[in-house]
């Protein structure tokens, strides 16, 4: 993928309707901000940053935009245009334990996402002053894209530009990580918002989820990352995230009260986890040997990668699927069925899902020759096992969250 390629679709200026909407919410008032924030996608490395673990992303040409300017006194007014709902945010502490509006009404969802910025920010004594704000974005919620962690990074830039004070990328990135560990209770690791705030166009993020160290790896030319969602949302098919997550943590617990030295899943070999095996069950084994072997994948495929051999690391993708449906337990019918028909069509390297699993999006590496072809068969083949009609769109790596300058 080359650099000129990248560029094309991605966030350039921010949406017309959305700026008609800032406009009937601020007449007449200029906008002081405008924060653009990608989402983004897992290439590989599933269920392992909790763990201290490695992963390979990409930020993409869909995301967030928001437009603000300041307000008086400790309330935010956000309309959130795609939705076509407006509430007043009140910046008081207790309001904000609460989750309850200026007029003491609950908070909706989305609210609870900028409003879990604010809570971070006075964690670290900064200042999120009152702003009016719309905003809007393309990301499917829900499908694996990280459109949660680009609103907190769009929203975590416009209160920094209109409070005169600056973090570090690695900074904003933790301040997201905390509005949903922290506020929203939410058990994720950072790569999320790292991958929105330190991506590079035209170019994976390898990232270490432990130390933060991270690189850039060029795309090769001739890739191109597809999106297949399928349409399902884990709330439509029941969760099982939590207790699988506990089983992997409670497997790093017990090896650890063997061996100090794993003090992470991070740290456990293969060779480690099968000399503990007895000690663990059926489960804890099972979600344990995902992660340690989903680290391993993803060592292997920084080098394939450097070196240009996309059909091993689609390879490495599709082995990552595998280990996370029988292993970690994380697939569904639905993402089965979509993996299956991605997987079938000509040019398609590999794919897994992409976040969580359960439900949302497979993410397809494919010959960039053979995208259109692609996206009609993959689509034609689930539809005629599931009956449901997937939404199919290539994207672009593209670089990272940032203020938009129109110049």
């Amino acid at each position: 993928m080359s650099e000129a390629a990248s560029q094309a679709g991605t966030l350039l200026a921010p949406p017309g309707a959305l700026l008609a909407a800032y406009e009937r919410l601020c007449p007449g008032v200029p906008p002081q901000v405008i924060a653009r924030a990608p989402g983004r996608v897992n290439l590989l490395g599933g269920h392992v940053d909790m763990h201290g673990g490695t992963v390979i992303t990409i930020a993409i040409d869909r995301g967030v935009w928001l437009v603000a300017a300041p307000a008086s006194g400790a309330v935010s007014t956000l309309h959130a245009a795609d939705l076509g709902e407006t509430v007043a945010l009140a910046h008081a502490a207790d309001r904000l334990a609460a989750r309850m509006d200026a007029a003491g009404e609950p908070l909706p969802r989305w609210a609870q996402y900028p409003a879990g910025v604010i809570w971070a920010l006075g964690q670290r004594r900064l200042e999120a002053r009152g702003m009016n704000a719309a905003f809007s974005g393309d990301l499917p919620m829900g499908a694996g894209l990280s459109s949660s962690a680009a609103v907190e990074v769009a929203f975590a830039i416009g209160w920094a530009a209109l409070g005169g004070w600056q973090l570090a990328p690695g900074a904003l990135a933790e301040v997201g990580l905390d509005a949903e560990r922290g506020y929203l209770g939410l058990g994720i690791g950072i790569q999320d918002q790292y991958t929105v705030l330190h991506a590079r166009a035209g170019h994976a993020l390898w990232l270490d989820c432990r130390s933060l160290e991270h690189r850039h790896i060029a795309l090769p030319l001739g890739a191109a990352v597809v999106v297949c969602d399928t349409a399902t949302r884990r709330a439509l098919v029941g969760s099982g995230y939590g207790g699988r997550a506990q089983d992997a943590h409670d497997a790093a617990r017990i090896i650890r009260q063997r061996d100090l030295g794993a003090l992470l899943l991070r740290d456990v070999t293969p060779a480690q986890l099968e000399a503990h095996r007895s000690a663990l069950s059926d489960g804890q084994y099972r979600r344990a040997r995902h992660v340690v072997s989903e680290i391993a994948r993803v060592a292997h495929a920084v080098e394939v990668l450097a070196r240009g051999d996309l059909a091993a690391f689609g390879a490495l993708m599709s082995e990552s699927y595998c280990s996370a449906r029988d292993d970690y337990g994380s697939s569904s019918p639905a993402l089965d069925a979509m993996w299956a028909a991605a997987t079938a069509q000509p040019g398609c390297w590999g794919a897994r899902y992409s976040g969580g699993g359960e439900a949302g999006a497979v993410v397809a590496l494919v010959e960039a020759s053979a995208v259109g072809d692609f996206l009609g068969g993959a689509a034609a083949a689930y539809r005629r096992v599931t009956g449901r009609e997937g939404a199919f769109f290539p994207v672009e790596a593209v670089t990272a969250a940032g203020v938009w300058n129109s110049q």
